[in-house]
């Protein structure tokens, strides 16, 4: 079954893209189908077109990996926000380097806009007193336990 995307949750855009690579020849075969090329023609991908989506699962995969790790309940987690906004942003830096030149500019466009605003977040953590005061609390806590 094919996932659809919520506009309001990111990660079900993630699910939905992964799930389509999954089925690639199943959609593939539909659309390009005689009975159904008529009304569902227009919506067959190109090699390029899959490779988008590729692309864009893989960069949303680093930022499902963050919100788990941030999800976390059982342990405070602000001391490692800082690490895990690095290393966001990091991933998406290394993803705008490695696009290839056939990546179409909306692509990059919008992962250069998610690097400059993990930057900003970055920017706004760092300065708050909340994190120095997370990190010694999660240090002295666990040199006690």
């Amino acid at each position: 079954m094919l996932i659809l995307d919520v506009k309001t949750r990111w990660s079900s855009t993630h699910q939905m893209l992964r799930r389509a690579l999954k089925f690639q020849e199943v959609i593939d075969s539909f659309v390009t189908r005689p009975a159904h090329r008529e009304f569902f023609g227009k919506f067959e991908l190109d090699t390029i077109e899959w490779n988008t989506i590729r692309l864009v699962a893989n960069w949303l995969e680093s930022f499902r990996s963050a919100t788990t790790q941030m999800s976390i309940t059982k342990m405070p987690m602000l001391s490692q926000t800082g690490a895990i906004f690095q290393g966001l942003q990091e991933t998406v830096k290394n993803t705008i380097r490695d696009l290839p030149p056939s990546a179409p500019s909306k692509l990059r466009d919008g992962l250069v806009a998610a690097h400059l605003k993990l930057s900003e977040y970055y920017e706004r953590f760092d300065e708050s007193p909340l994190y120095t005061w997370a990190a010694c609390t999660s240090y002295f806590t666990n040199k006690c336990y």
